[in-house]
């Protein structure tokens, strides 16, 4: 097994730390953190199953069904965090034309046949949007602070990295399946990478919730 393959092993098997993390600690948890640690179980699900079931129709059908699961889990987390009323309106906005576009996408597509990477990709331009959003809160709330000790900070760093590098792979997606060589390996590479560190960020952000939790605790 050469690096790229153990890269991808790790990439696959590096959800469960969160996962256990969460698992461990799940009643110390904040409503943001609980939120992750659900993506992280539902991600997990596809994921861990990948290396049995490649290429299986259900495979597929489990990781078209996470695409708008991930998206209205990350919506609600985003939105939830942003409390200008301009800004949630914008936020129901993509909401309702998220539904639209997956409405369309569902009648054009066979769940089972076909991994719909267009619907990925724009679940990723989304999610930036709702950072966008989100973060734009902070800005004009002088009440509203985002520090690296949130683990909502730490949330939004991994998304971040992971949407940018997800929109690029996925729009690439029938090109690499089609292609080899160096150039398609090293495209591969960047996604192991960052679904590592979107992972790693998912549980440092965890273990930042069991240490605000931890001082809470003190403090009382």
């Amino acid at each position: 097994m050469d690096w790229i393959s153990i890269l991808g092993v790790i990439s696959i098997w590096i959800i469960l730390l969160p996962l256990f993390a969460g698992l461990l600690g799940f009643s110390r948890l904040d409503r943001n953190s609980r939120l992750i640690f659900l993506i992280v179980v539902i991600g997990a699900i596809p994921q861990v199953l990948n290396p049995f079931l490649k290429n299986a129709p259900i495979l597929t059908f489990l990781y078209n069904l996470y695409t708008p699961l991930e998206f209205f889990i990350y919506w609600y987390l985003f939105y939830s965090n942003t409390h200008i009323r301009q800004f949630r309106v914008f936020c129901i906005s993509i909401a309702i034309l998220f539904s639209v576009i997956s409405v369309y996408l569902v009648l054009r597509n066979d769940f089972f046949a076909r991994f719909i990477t267009v619907w990925v990709v724009i679940n990723n331009i989304f999610q930036l949007l709702l950072i966008g959003i989100c973060l734009l809160t902070f800005y004009y709330s002088d009440n509203i602070d985002l520090t690296s000790k949130q683990p909502l900070f730490w949330y939004i760093i991994g998304i971040i990295s992971y949407a940018s590098c997800t929109v690029i792979f996925y729009s690439l997606w029938n090109y690499l399946k089609s292609n080899t060589g160096p150039f398609i390996s090293n495209l591969n590479i960047i996604h192991h990478v960052f679904n590592i560190l979107l992972y790693l960020f998912f549980l440092w952000g965890i273990i930042q919730n069991f240490r605000k939790d931890k001082l809470l605790i003190n403090h009382d």
